[in-house]
C-alpha cells in the first residue's frame, strides 16, 4: 500500500518538474527570439573613415605631418553635429575613390563633383558646395578671356579631375585644338605650369584662387567658366551602414548650412563662401 503511494506522490513530482522545465523552457525560447532580433537590426553607425588628398591644397594636405584643408575642418563640423568619430585614410586624388570601392572607407572627401556616372554608381549627401571649374593661365595672359582662346597650347590637369573631364567634352564640341595633359598630383601639375611645361591648368576655382592669394602660383583665372558643380559626399549603394551615415551626413550638412558653419569654413580659406547655390547658373552633371 505504501508502495502505490509513493509511486502516486513520484508521478506528481515529475509532473511538476517537467511544466517547471516547460515554462523555462518557453521563456528562453522567447529570450532567444528577442536577442536574435535584436541582432538582426542594425546598429546606429558610431564612426566614419573618409578618403581624403595627402596634397590637395588647401581641399586636404599633408603639412609637417598635420592633416589640414577646409575638408578637415567641415568633417570635424560633422563629427561635432553627428557625434560621429571622424578617421582619415589619405592618397593622392586618382586612388581615393579605390579606398571607397574596397571598403577601406566609407566615402571621399576631397570635394568630389556630383555628376551623371558618378550618381550612377555611388548615392551622396546633401551638396555643401558649388564651386566652378576654371581655367588657370599664367599672369601675364591677360589676352585669354574664353576657353576658346587657349586653342593651340598644351592644357594639363590632375588625373580624375571633374574639370579635366568636362573640358575635354567642351572642347570637343566647340572644336578647341588643344594638347591635353593629365598629372598624378595637383603639386606635379603646378610644378608643370611653373617650368612652362603647360601652357594652361584645370583646377576648381576654390583652389584656384587660393593658390593665387597665397603666391603658390604666379597666375590668374580665365573669365569664363567651364562649369559650375555640386560638391557632395559619395556612399557605397545597397549597403544599409554607408545608408545610416550618409542620413547623419546629410542631416548635418543642412545644419551647417542653416547655422553658418559652412560659410564661415569657406570664407576662413577662401575670403568668399562657395556653400549657397549660385543663382542662374546650370550645374554641371
Amino acid at each position: 500500500m505504501y508502495y502505490g503511494i509513493e509511486r502516486e506522490i513520484m508521478k506528481k513530482i515529475l509532473l511538476v518538474l517537467l511544466s517547471i522545465c516547460v515554462i523555462f523552457g518557453t521563456a528562453a525560447c522567447g529570450n532567444n527570439g528577442k536577442t536574435s532580433v535584436t541582432q538582426g537590426k542594425s546598429s546606429v553607425p558610431t564612426e566614419i573613415i573618409v578618403a581624403a588628398g595627402s596634397s590637395s591644397v588647401p581641399n586636404s594636405y599633408i603639412e609637417n605631418g598635420i592633416h589640414k584643408g577646409h575638408e578637415v575642418d567641415i568633417w570635424n563640423a560633422i563629427s561635432e553635429k553627428t557625434g560621429l568619430k571622424v578617421k582619415f585614410v589619405t592618397g593622392e586624388f586618382n586612388t581615393l575613390f579605390g579606398y571607397l570601392d574596397s571598403g577601406k572607407a566609407d566615402t571621399v572627401g576631397n570635394t568630389i563633383t556630383l555628376n551623371a556616372k558618378r550618381k550612377e554608381k555611388y548615392d551622396f549627401s546633401e551638396p555643401y558646395a558649388y564651386i566652378p571649374e576654371k581655367l588657370v593661365v599664367h599672369s601675364d595672359r591677360t589676352d585669354i578671356k574664353k576657353l576658346k582662346d587657349i586653342a593651340g597650347m598644351t592644357c594639363g590637369f590632375s588625373s580624375g579631375s571633374n574639370g579635366g573631364n568636362l573640358f575635354q567634352q567642351i572642347a570637343k564640341a566647340q572644336d578647341i585644338k588643344i594638347n591635353l595633359v593629365t598629372f598624378d598630383s595637383s603639386e606635379l601639375l603646378n610644378e608643370a605650369f611653373r617650368q612652362g611645361k603647360v601652357d594652361v591648368m584645370i583646377f576648381a576655382g576654390a583652389e584656384a584662387a587660393y593658390k593665387i592669394n597665397n603666391k603658390v602660383l604666379d597666375a590668374r583665372m580665365v573669365e569664363e567658366d567651364i562649369s559650375v558643380g555640386a560638391k557632395a559626399y559619395p556612399f557605397v549603394k545597397g549597403n544599409a551602414k554607408s545608408e545610416e551615415l550618409n542620413k547623419l551626413v546629410t542631416k548635418a550638412i543642412k545644419e551647417m548650412q542653416q547655422d553658418g558653419t559652412l560659410e564661415k569654413i569657406y570664407s576662413k580659406w577662401y575670403g568668399m563662401d562657395f556653400s549657397k547655390k549660385p543663382a542662374n547658373t546650370k550645374l554641371a552633371d
